[in-house]
């Protein structure tokens, strides 16, 4: 018998999919898109907010277009925050309200540089935490640039539809070395609520190399390492896989 193609591998059931997750929230989702690792993107960027929304939090929909309620994922790093929509968290702890947005294609300066700056493909950030500067070494100096500083990241992660590597795999690396350098010397943080650690969201499954490789990558810098999220699609907000995840303190 033929085994079945993955439904996640078709676009028009990628679009359904995002459709109906912003349908409980009355937005809608109508950018013309066709690449296929661009309607993943989006779905994993659903996924983080629906970790959130695991973990107690309640999501609202921020910048939605007026009327239509259409939600605009940022699809590009040139994409001007004030033109693209984003998630707020909320959730009420110990007596005071805790609020993060999810942002989508954020610049973030380096921790490292201040003349470094790195897009992941999803950031956590406190409201109010975007800056922005106007200088001849960012589009000569005629329009904003934004930007959060790394300092003031909560978490991040980076989506790849890719058959996985191990340098893939192990490049993310860098990317966590320039954006929360604490977290090479194995620091997570205590503070509360916990957010989902450095993520790294994989469309093709993995060999047992790889397992082996996002084990040690967790063990030793708290990086999340999702593999195969085309055939187990819920793997960052399952209920039942909380306690394979790893998770860092707020900062």
């Amino acid at each position: 018998m033929a085994r079945s193609k993955s439904p996640f591998l078709d676009n028009a059931l990628l679009r359904q999919e995002i459709d109906h997750y912003l349908a409980r929230f009355r937005s809608t989702f109508a950018q013309e898109i066709e690449k296929t690792s661009a309607f993943f993107e989006i779905a994993c960027y659903n996924d983080l907010v629906r970790y959130y929304e695991n973990m107690g939090f309640e999501p609202r929909p921020q910048n939605t277009a007026p009327r239509t309620r259409q939600f605009i994922y940022a699809l590009s790093p040139n994409a001007k925050p004030a033109n693209c929509s984003y998630f707020l968290l909320e959730r009420k702890y110990r007596s005071t309200i805790v609020a993060f947005e999810i942002r989508h294609n954020l610049r973030v300066r380096s921790a490292h540089d201040d003349g470094v700056f790195i897009s992941p493909d999803f950031t956590v950030i406190k409201p109010g935490m975007l800056e922005s500067i106007r200088s001849k070494e960012y589009y000569n100096g005629k329009v904003d640039y934004d930007f959060v500083r790394a300092e003031r990241l909560q978490t991040f992660a980076d989506a790849k539809h890719y058959a996985p590597s191990p340098e893939l795999i192990l490049n993310f690396v860098g990317i966590v070395n320039e954006l929360f350098p604490d977290l090479m010397t194995g620091a997570l943080h205590s503070a509360v609520p916990k957010h989902l650690g450095p993520s790294l969201f994989i469309s093709g499954s993995g060999n047992l190399h790889h397992q082996r490789i996002r084990a040690s990558l967790a063990r030793r810098y708290g990086i999340n390492v999702f593999l195969g999220l085309f055939s187990n699609r819920t793997q960052a907000y399952s209920t039942r896989n909380q306690r394979n995840l790893v998770k860092i303190g707020t900062r």
